[in-house]
């Protein structure tokens, strides 16, 4: 029963939100990313705009909004990098700072931090 109620809570977020959760959030979330020292570098070639509206659209399709995320599948998005344990958790830290920055309970934060962090195994490509 508690995975159906997490479910509906996701699936209800966007509407919730709207725009706070998903363009509110990328934006934060890019910030802070490119101050970070140990993942700046990861984003010294990347056109930053469009990385931001692909996450934008990942969590608007993650969290109930329109299916319109186009990025590549994440596997294929990610081999390019040697991407850590250390580094995933790090990105989700400033996630999660960024979706409370922007307005997202905490309760729904963790909602969303959870679901994305199942997409570890194809984002970690990496030993620390």
């Amino acid at each position: 029963a508690k995975n159906c109620h997490f479910l509906a809570m996701i699936s209800n977020l966007y509407s919730h939100y709207g725009g706070r959760l998903t363009t509110g959030t990328s934006e934060h979330l890019y910030d802070a990313l490119s101050q970070d020292e140990a993942l700046a570098p990861f984003f010294a070639n990347v056109d930053m705009d469009n990385l931001r509206e692909h996450m934008a659209d990942f969590i608007g399709s993650v969290t109930g909004g329109p299916k319109i995320y186009e990025g590549r599948p994440m596997v294929e998005a990610h081999e390019g990098f040697a991407i850590t344990p250390y580094h995933f958790q790090r990105v989700a830290l400033h996630l999660h700072e960024a979706l409370i920055t922007a307005g997202i309970s905490a309760a729904h934060a963790e909602a969303i931090l959870a679901e994305i962090t199942q997409l570890r195994g194809a984002i970690v490509n990496q030993s620390d």
